[in-house]
């Protein structure tokens, strides 16, 4: 009955409950502020900023024109009166992100105005060829943004970014992580991610939407959060919250674990490359006869299987990559790798099985 479950929604209510704060800034003090990274964007936001330059463009022209645009949601990470290195961010968006990057790099002289149709007449012009009173029309432009409390909880954060995040490009999960889960790990996997040998294992385009989207940084908190003291036996379901309590929990951790998880990322990868070729991620199914189709090159699913199995200390025997291919011809590990591969007893039958084969 749910008068009996009052103090627990009471309670949950009070945890959950978000102090905010209305402020408004003017585009000049909000463009030194990130400049100063006072305000953090993204720590690769230039990276990871997807409108094309007519979007930004557009945006301009709506604030010139002083059309109202979306308030922006900031996360206080640093209350306003504790001393902290200048280095080090206060406040980090939420949601506002694109319409944050492309004012900022408009201002810095990044794309000229293109596409506009009220204003057509700008197409073509950078900031410096914007005629006095536009400069500083759009430098007295005010955006209003809503700052969350220094206090909330990571993962309460998550959720915040998930609810709000509705803009035109929507943020995909590991960029949500980014933004809200910051430490020394955080930091290691963007590095692991760039290593040649993964991207070409995972088949990773530099230019990729995958790499734009952070799937790159994603797969390698997965390999951890799987493999790392067999975390996928902690694995309950709701894999997206698993991999955010993951990077939490390994941002904890000091440098001398931290190095071993890079090491023993960096050895798996090389070994998968040497046991197994350039495609030891790949998807296969059985066709007629002995023969195996491969469906795709990489797949996340056998990545779990595969680099979990390899991550293994003190392996007595990796078999050919053939042998491995042939486990595709158990119904069971097929299905452990097809449809929805986060189930909790998919992800443990595809590891158990790939370590049987590999040990």
């Amino acid at each position: 009955m749910l008068k009996d479950q009052l103090d627990a929604i009471q309670q949950k209510a009070k945890e959950r409950t978000v102090k905010t704060q209305t402020v408004e800034y003017d585009l000049e003090t909000l463009v030194k502020k990130i400049k100063r990274e006072i305000i953090r964007l993204n720590p690769d936001y230039q990276r990871n900023h997807r409108w094309p330059d007519s979007f930004s463009s557009k945006l301009i022209e709506s604030l010139i024109l002083n059309i109202p645009i979306p308030i922006v949601y900031i996360s206080q990470d640093i209350d306003v009166d504790d001393e902290a290195e200048d280095e080090i961010a206060r406040y980090s968006v939420i949601d506002g992100q694109q319409r944050l990057t492309a004012i900022y790099n408009f201002f810095n002289g990044s794309f000229p105005l293109q596409s506009l149709e009220v204003l057509s007449e700008l197409n073509g012009s950078f900031y410096k060829d914007l005629p006095p009173f536009l400069i500083r029309r759009l430098e007295e432009r005010t955006i209003r943004c809503l700052r969350i409390d220094s206090t909330v909880d990571t993962q309460v954060k998550f959720d915040i970014f998930e609810r709000l995040n509705s803009g035109s490009v929507k943020l995909e999960a590991q960029e949500l992580r980014n933004a809200t889960c910051r430490g020394p790990f955080k930091d290691m996997i963007k590095s692991l991610a760039k290593n040649s040998i993964f991207a070409e294992l995972a088949n990773l385009d530099p230019e990729s939407t995958r790499i734009k989207k952070m799937e790159d940084e994603e797969l390698v908190l997965r390999f951890f959060a799987i493999s790392h003291k067999n975390g996928h036996e902690q694995y309950r379901g709701q894999f997206k919250k698993f991999l955010t309590r993951k990077m939490v929990e390994f941002n904890q951790l000091n440098p001398t674990e931290l190095k071993e998880m890079k090491d023993s990322f960096l050895r798996t990868m090389t070994l998968a490359k040497a046991s197994f070729g350039s495609k030891p991620f790949a998807k296969y199914r059985k066709s007629e006869g002995d023969e195996f189709t491969m469906m795709s090159s990489f797949n996340a699913a056998v990545f779990d299987a595969v680099a979990c199995a390899l991550s293994k200390p003190a392996l007595k025997r990796i078999p050919k990559h053939e042998r491995f291919i042939e486990l595709f011809a158990d119904p069971v590990f097929f299905e452990s790798v097809e449809g929805s591969v986060n189930d909790v007893s998919k992800l443990s039958v595809r590891i158990k099985k790939a370590r049987e084969l590999i040990n």
